[in-house]
């Protein structure tokens, strides 16, 4: 896929600036929830690591990262971002109902 050169280091940096500034309102916001920001920091570990595999099928041509036949490392890592997707929301959940009834 044909990208200007600018676009991967701003998508990697946009993507470690939203997780960033993520775990930062977390910590924030769940500081009194020890539970809750255990399993919000899950979501967000789950998630960068989703975009790690999200960033290696869009861009890992370029970056030297596919190894052997494209086409099946490329369907391979949109299912693995896709297991950490899904993983990521359920901590997500998991946190939101735990802060929920450590805050009560």
């Amino acid at each position: 896929m044909a990208f200007e050169a600018e676009v991967i280091p701003l998508f990697i940096g946009g993507c470690i600036a939203v997780s960033l500034a993520e775990l930062t309102a977390g910590w924030f916001l769940l500081k009194n929830a020890e539970e809750a920001w255990y399993r919000f920091v899950g979501h967000v570990l789950s998630m960068a690591i989703g975009l790690f595999f999200l960033i290696k099928c869009l861009f890992g041509d370029r970056l030297h990262l596919v190894q052997g036949i494209a086409s099946i490392d490329h369907s391979v890592s949109i299912g693995l971002f896709g297991l950490c997707w899904m993983a990521s929301v359920l901590f997500l959940l998991s946190a939101l109902g735990k802060s929920n009834s450590q805050m009560k």
